[in-house]
């Protein structure tokens, strides 16, 4: 991936209640319940750079105040998504 766009993050991306279809985009096996930015923060602020917290909500889930994270990362996506989730599952210790 290139560094001149920033990958954005959203809770939304990890929620356990949440179905693909309506903006989960990791695998039931490595989401949790309500994950929050404060968790996300603390996984990804080593994982990219220029890491930014923001108040803006996933365009889905607009009414939420669940907020959001941006950054550069030297790789896909999903790649991140995968390693966030895994780290949040650790994190929470839920199966």
């Amino acid at each position: 991936m290139s560094e001149d766009r920033a990958i954005v993050i959203y809770p939304e991306y990890f929620d356990f209640n949440l179905n693909r279809s309506q903006g989960r985009k990791v695998p039931v096996n490595i989401s949790v319940k309500k994950p929050n930015v404060e968790e996300i923060f603390g996984i990804v602020k080593n994982l990219g750079s220029n890491v930014i917290k923001s108040s803006k909500s996933h365009p889905s889930n607009w009414h939420s105040e669940l907020g959001s994270i941006s950054l550069f990362y030297e790789g896909t996506k999903v790649s991140l998504l995968h390693k966030i989730g895994k780290e949040l599952k650790i994190i929470r210790k839920t199966d």
